[in-house]
C-alpha cells in the first residue's frame, strides 16, 4: 500500500485543463497523484484533494491567474504560466471530509481505528475482538498487505489518516485469514478464554476450531 504523507505533498496542475472545465461547467475533481476529473465514479478507489462540484461562475472580466487563484484559494496556490502549484496539506481538514465516502477507516489521532465502513470487514473487526485481535492489529495488516493509499499527516507528533483500498474482496479474503491465524496463536498462548459465549460465537465466524 502507498503511503502519501500530505505535509510534504506539492502538485503542479495544468491551468488550462481547469479553465477548460471551469469554462463548460463541468465538475472539477483531482486526485493525490495531482490527476484530473469530471466525474465522480472515476475516483471511487482514489484519494482526492480537490473537489469541486457545484461552484459559482466568476466575474467574467477575471484572467484565467486570478480564477485559478480563486478556485484553488486553500491551497497557497503559486501560478507561473500555465502552472498552479499547490499544497494540499492547508486543506487537510476538508479533504478528510472529501473522501468520505470511500474510504475503508479514518485512523483518528486520538481515538486509532474505531470502526470500517465495509460492513463485512466491520463484522470482522467487531468479532476478532473477543479473540483478542484489536482494529489497530487488523488495519495494520491491512496497510502492510493490501493494494490501495493511506493518505495521512504525520508529523512525528501528531497523526491522522485514512485508507483506501483498491479491491475490498482482496481485503476482506486476506483479513479474515490473518485472523485466523492470529487467533490460532492467541489460543496456544492462552490469551482466550474458550468458555465465553462471544469468543465461541467469534470462533463459529471464521470456522476456527479450538
Amino acid at each position: 500500500m502507498r503511503k502519501i504523507n500530505i505535509k510534504d505533498l506539492e502538485l503542479n496542475i495544468d491551468i488550462t485543463q481547469i479553465l477548460n472545465l471551469y469554462a463548460s461547467k463541468s465538475s472539477i475533481i483531482i486526485d493525490v497523484d495531482g490527476k484530473i476529473y469530471n466525474n465522480l465514479d472515476d475516483v471511487k478507489k482514489k484519494a482526492v484533494i480537490y473537489k469541486n462540484l457545484e461552484f459559482k461562475q466568476m466575474p467574467s472580466i477575471l484572467d484565467a491567474k486570478a480564477i485559478a487563484n480563486q478556485l484553488f484559494a486553500d491551497y497557497k496556490p503559486m501560478i507561473t504560466g500555465t502552472n498552479c502549484k499547490i499544497k494540499p496539506v492547508s486543506n487537510w481538514q476538508n479533504i478528510i471530509d472529501m473522501n468520505k465516502e470511500n474510504m475503508l477507516y479514518f485512523d483518528h489521532q486520538s481515538d486509532g481505528v474505531e470502526m470500517f465502513e465495509d460492513k463485512e470487514l466491520e463484522n470482522y473487526g467487531w468479532n476478532a475482538s473477543a479473540l483478542e485481535i484489536n482494529y489497530r492489529q487488523i488495519s495494520e495488516f491491512i496497510e502492510e498487505s493490501c493494494e490501495g493509499v493511506l493518505l495521512c499527516y504525520d508529523n512525528e507528533i501528531q497523526f491522522s489518516g485514512f485508507v483506501i483500498v483498491d479491491d475490498i474482496e482482496d481485503v476482506r479474503i486476506k483479513v479474515k485469514d490473518f485472523i485466523c491465524k492470529k487467533a490460532q496463536e492467541n489460543i496456544k498462548d492462552e490469551l482466550i478464554d474458550l468458555e465465553e459465549d462471544d469468543v465461541i460465537e467469534a470462533l463459529e465466524l471464521f470456522g476456527i476450531e479450538a
